[in-house]
């Protein structure tokens, strides 16, 4: 029996052993050794500075106990360094000719002056960044379809080395995790805080082999909306904000925990209607809408389409929209999202977003600034 007991003792100490080293960063002897590399805001990002690579490690967002994707970021230069587990990926850096399925990280590429790296992108009609469109219209950026069904063959032909896709909660890449080209998941869009989603271009920076713009960057995004956060925060009064319209009979706002909920209330604002519990987009009934945001001091709405709207095409689209006090006091401000960068600017931006929002809760406080996205609505 005791021999027995050292035995089994001495096979359960050799699977904890393996699974510290398994699930730490690899050295090439095999010990977990690593600096890690302080992220401020981001809940979801865990990024190592190992000796040689860097681990980086994407949280699932729609699970606590769950990793989404670890990935060892590796110098081209550099051996791929020796027993490395299976289910990270090794991705050679700086990117040369990554795919972007999404403008707005094509606009941040830009930001971080790599954009010679981006040989293809996805839906390049939606994308208003001009230096993006330039790249396109020349040839030299290729159009490779929808994001959500990109053309297999002619990224294979790109010789793309890399893809940043925007995953969802049970995603599969179809024929594009055939390819073998490695797939960078891009979930910043799930952070519960406008900063944790900024702080996402420290990890595309490491990638493109922009770390010190991305760094940089962020600290000036950082520090700005800090100080206009702690601006507003002084003011006693806290105007109740409505958001966003009506899609059929369901009426689509930010969750009370999402980027922009949690932005809402940095600007200082009374965001009560939707619920604090809610990081993505939250689903209402107008009814509940009606119930809880009739009284509403300001109410900021942001759309796609050709004209801009106003009260009256406003009014056209629902008649219910008359009952809410925004509406009949003239306090409705519009983003018109097809003729105005929004998507491909707040989410690495914030700043800019939060200085529009404390603009118009508090004029006062900012007498002198123009909105960069919300204006007033016409008549």
């Amino acid at each position: 029996m005791k021999k027995h007991s050292l035995r089994q003792s001495s096979i359960f100490l050799f699977v904890v052993v393996s699974f510290i080293l398994l699930t730490g960063c690899h050295s090439n002897v095999g010990k977990p050794e690593g600096t890690p590399i302080k992220m401020e805001y981001s809940r979801l990002l865990d990024i190592v500075d190992c000796d040689g690579y860097r681990l980086v490690t994407i949280a699932d967002p729609w699970s606590d106990t769950r990793v989404l994707h670890r990935y060892a970021l590796v110098p081209r230069e550099s051996e791929v360094p020796s027993g490395l587990p299976a289910e990270i990926t090794v991705v050679r850096t700086p990117l040369e000719r990554l795919c972007v399925s999404t403008s707005v990280h094509a606009a941040l590429m830009e930001k971080l002056g790599a954009l010679d790296q981006v040989a293809s992108i996805c839906e390049s009609k939606y994308i208003l960044n001009t230096a993006v469109q330039a790249e396109i219209k020349k040839g030299r950026i290729k159009d490779v379809g929808s994001g959500l069904n990109p053309n297999v063959e002619m990224i294979a032909q790109l010789r793309t080395d890399v893809l940043l896709m925007s995953p969802f909660e049970g995603a599969s890449y179809g024929l594009l995790e055939k390819t073998g080209i490695p797939i960078v998941e891009c979930a910043d869009y799930m952070e519960t805080s406008a900063l944790g989603r900024a702080e996402w271009m420290k990890f595309y920076g490491m990638l493109v082999g922009r770390e010190a713009e991305a760094n940089q960057l962020f600290a000036e995004v950082r520090d700005n909306y800090n100080s206009l956060k702690s601006l507003a925060s002084h003011e006693k009064k806290h105007p109740k904000l409505l958001a966003d319209l009506l899609s059929g009979n369901t009426w689509y706002m930010p969750g009370g925990g999402s980027c922009y909920g949690v932005l809402f209330k940095d600007a200082g604002a009374d965001y009560s209607i939707a619920s604090d519990k809610v990081s993505g987009s939250q689903p209402l009934s107008q009814e509940s809408v009606l119930l809880g945001g009739r009284d509403a001091d300001v109410w900021m709405i942001k759309y796609s389409r050709p004209q801009d709207f106003t009260y009256a095409s406003l009014l056209q689209e629902n008649a219910i929209y008359n009952e809410f006090a925004p509406f009949r006091q003239h306090h409705i401000y519009g983003c018109n999202a097809l003729l105005t960068p929004f998507y491909e600017e707040v989410p690495f931006r914030p700043d800019i977003l939060l200085k529009d929002v404390i603009s118009i809760l508090y004029p006062h406080l900012l007498p002198d600034y123009q909105p960069i996205f919300y204006h007033p609505l016409a008549e």
